[in-house]
C-alpha cells in the first residue's frame, strides 16, 4: 500500500525543527481563522507534503478553546510523532474529509474544559502534549463522522442502553417486566471504552481510534462480541466513503501492525533516506556531476 507521508518521515523525522506552515490558499477558511504563518517559519519537507494532503499546522486559537500554543523549538519533538501517526491515511483521505488545521498546545481546555484533543466542525484539530496516536487517530474520525447520529449504529446498541451524556430523545426506555435489567459491566461489553458510552459520535471515535491504534487487541475484543465487529464495519464504511483505498487491504495492512511496529519501520526508512541524501551530496560536492 502506497504510504501516506513517506517523503516527509524519511526527509524530516530526524531534523524535524518547526511547528508552524501558511494556511491552505484553495480551502475556506474556518469562521474564526486559525494564525496564519509564513514559509519562513517551517521546514521546507513540512510544508510541501502538508499543503499536498491539504492541511496546515496553525498557531492560534479560535473561540471556546484556550492553551498554550508551542513555540516552533517545543513543537520539533511533536511534530515527527503527528506525522508519522498521520502517515497510514492515503491523501485522498485527508483531503476529502476536508481537515483543515491542526493546532499543538499545552494546558488545552475547551468551554473551561480540560481535553487531550478537540475536533471542530470548521475542520480544525487541537492535540495537546503530550499526545498518543489514539487521540490522533479519534480526532482524525471526528472530522469525517459529521452524523450526530447513525441509524446502522443507533440499532446496534442495546434497547437497555442510553448513552451518559445523549440528549433525552436518545434515552431508552424501561425493560420490560418479562426482561430482566441489565447492569452497566454487561452493557459495557459492547464497547471499547468508557469513555466511548457517553456519546454516540464518541462511541464511533473511539472504535476507530481502537481499531488503529491497537489492532490486535480490537480483534480480541471482535472476536467474542459481535457487537463491536458490527461496529467496525459501519465505521469501516464511513471511512472508505471519503477514500476506497481504505479498503481491505488498508484493513488488513492495519491488522499486521501496531504504532510501535510502524515508527519502528519509518525510523529505518528515514535512516536510509538520510544516507541516500549524504552519498548524492558527497557526489555533488566532489565535482563528478555526470
Amino acid at each position: 500500500m502506497k504510504r501516506l507521508l513517506l517523503v516527509l518521515v524519511c526527509g524530516c523525522l530526524s531534523v524535524a525543527h518547526a511547528q508552524l506552515t501558511s494556511l491552505r490558499k484553495d480551502a475556506k477558511p474556518p469562521e474564526e481563522e486559525v494564525g496564519e504563518a509564513t514559509p519562513e517559519m517551517i521546514e521546507e519537507e513540512y510544508l510541501r507534503v502538508a499543503k499536498k494532503c491539504g492541511f496546515a499546522i496553525g498557531y492560534s486559537l479560535s473561540s471556546g478553546v484556550t492553551g498554550d500554543v508551542l513555540s516552533p523549538e517545543d513543537a520539533k519533538a511533536h511534530l515527527p510523532k503527528f506525522f508519522a501517526a498521520m502517515d497510514i491515511f492515503p491523501v485522498r483521505f485527508l483531503r476529502e474529509t476536508k481537515l483543515h488545521t491542526v493546532v499543538l498546545c499545552r494546558n488545552l481546555k475547551h468551554n473551561g474544559n480540560r481535553a487531550g484533543g478537540l475536533a471542530v466542525s470548521t475542520g480544525v484539530i487541537y492535540l495537546d502534549v503530550p499526545f498518543g496516536s489514539h487521540v490522533i487517530y479519534h480526532e482524525m474520525f471526528h472530522i469525517a463522522d459529521r452524523k450526530r447520529q447513525n441509524e446502522k449504529w443507533t440499532k446496534l446498541n442495546d434497547k437497555q442502553f442510553a448513552y451518559s451524556a445523549g440528549a433525552e430523545s436518545d434515552k431508552k426506555t424501561k425493560p420490560s417486566k418479562q426482561e430482566p435489567v441489565k447492569s452497566k459491566e454487561e452493557l459495557r461489553k459492547d464497547f471499547v471504552s468508557d469513555y466511548a458510552m457517553t456519546q454516540e459520535m464518541e462511541d464511533r471515535a473511539e472504535t476507530f481510534a481502537v481499531m488503529v491504534a491497537t489492532p490486535k487487541k480490537f480483534a480480541e475484543l471482535a472476536k467474542e462480541n459481535p457487537v463491536l465487529a458490527k461496529k467496525a464495519e459501519v465505521v469501516k464504511s464511513i471511512v472508505r466513503e471519503f477514500a476506497p483505498a481504505m479498503n481491505k487491504d488498508f484493513w488488513d495492512f492495519i491488522a499486521d501492525s501496531d504504532d510501535a511496529s510502524r515508527m519502528e519501520d519509518l525510523a529505518k526508512r528515514a535512516k536510509i533516506n538520510d544516507q541516500r541524501k549524504k552519498d548524492k551530496k558527497a557526489v555533488l560536492n566532489s565535482g563528478y556531476t555526470k
